[in-house]
């Protein structure tokens, strides 16, 4: 009896062990994948997507390895290079609004780069010109591509040029928001090509179609102007037909003024 329980024992001790060597096997396995997928190494391919949004293709994927091959991965020790450090380096790349970096089970190292979308372009009288995104960033112009975008003229636009103006200044803020507003809606965005910016600010808008010039006049609101510039184009347009009027102004409170 004494010898079938020392067997037990023994085999019991033996299986405790295994489960010990397993689960401490186990946890190495773990550390290491984490630790794999947080560096980058010379295995695998690399995988780049870019979303665009049907925009022109503003971000290359050569620009994409041109920023991985100077941060030299290949020459640094392995527990140095973070999945972070080349998403920071990605992300300074113009047009990248988003990088994400990660690795899949075959050791590819994935890029998804969110493209920067332009919804207008700031060209001063002075010659300077770039686009802006919807946060009203400035990011530049493209040296490959034009983007079909709501053009910004006028001695105002030199105030544009500041995110600063942009981000903090209240007629800024609501030009984004007005700009934002034309973007996302289909007639406004085909019909209105152009916003000139006086030194006041106040503003005069260019459609696509019609010679009319439209005056906004000063940046404020915008939706009770583009509803009355609405009933112009659905009532007064219809019944007396197209540049009929030179001006159509929209800033006085409660009328459209056609002359």
């Amino acid at each position: 009896m004494k010898e079938n329980k020392s067997l037990s024992q023994l085999f019991s001790q033996k299986g405790i062990g295994s489960i010990l060597v397993l689960v401490g096997l186990l946890i190495i396995f773990v550390l290491y994948t984490v630790t794999r997928r947080n560096v980058y190494t010379t295995d695998g391919e690399l995988v780049i997507n870019v979303t665009n949004y049907n925009a022109p293709r503003f971000v290359e994927d050569t620009e994409v390895k041109d920023a991985i091959t100077k941060m030299n991965l290949e020459r640094k020790d392995l527990n140095q290079i973070s999945i972070k450090e080349i998403e920071n380096s990605l992300n300074a790349i113009q047009f990248v609004r988003k990088a994400e970096v990660s690795r899949d089970v075959s050791n590819n190292l994935i890029i998804d780069i969110e493209q920067d979308r332009p919804i207008a372009r700031v060209i001063t009288p002075s010659g300077k010109s770039t686009y802006i995104n919807k946060e009203g960033k400035l990011i530049g112009l493209s040296k490959k591509y034009a983007a079909r975008v709501l053009l910004i003229t006028g001695d105002g636009t030199e105030k544009l040029m500041s995110h600063k103006y942009w981000s903090e200044e209240v007629f800024g803020q609501n030009l984004l928001y007005f700009i934002n507003k034309l973007n996302n809606d289909r007639f406004w965005n085909a019909q209105l090509t152009q916003l000139d910016l006086k030194r006041d600010m106040t503003i005069t808008a260019y459609p696509q179609v019609g010679k009319e010039r439209i005056e906004f006049g000063k940046p404020l609101d915008f939706d009770q102007k583009l509803g009355k510039l609405k009933v112009y184009y659905n009532t007064i347009l219809s019944s007396k037909g197209w540049n009929v009027y030179k001006k159509i102004k929209l800033q006085y409170e409660g009328q459209i003024v056609c002359n």
